[in-house]
């Protein structure tokens, strides 16, 4: 057994090979996919971006149906999912519009 306390090393190798990667339009070629790969992620920090283009990848990211409302300014403004400022806030004060948090800006 795996969970066996001292019992670290195995003895056979990994059964299912990963022989290739997940490919999140190869079933799914909606209009919707094709928008939600070409969207350019830009506002958000370094890790923010990653994120997000994780979530892209194994199609986890879910586009917005109605604008959220913004926690800087309170007007229902944030048209980007996965945010908590809309832009012009963010650019504003120069914060990540996912995490808030006063960093590096990639692609402003």
């Amino acid at each position: 057994m795996s969970s066996q306390k001292g019992n670290v090393a195995r003895s056979r190798p990994q059964k299912h090979q990963n022989t290739f990667s997940f490919k999140n339009d190869k079933f799914d070629k909606s209009v919707q996919t094709k928008k939600i790969n070409a969207k350019l992620h830009d506002g958000v920090c370094q890790r923010c971006k990653e994120v997000l283009e994780w979530r892209v990848k194994y199609s986890k990211y879910k586009p917005l149906s109605k604008s959220k409302k913004c926690v800087k300014c309170l007007q229902k403004t944030v048209k980007d999912p996965y945010h908590i400022m809309c832009r012009p806030c963010a650019c504003e004060l120069e914060v990540c519009a996912k995490c808030g948090k006063k960093e590096d800006i990639v692609t402003p």
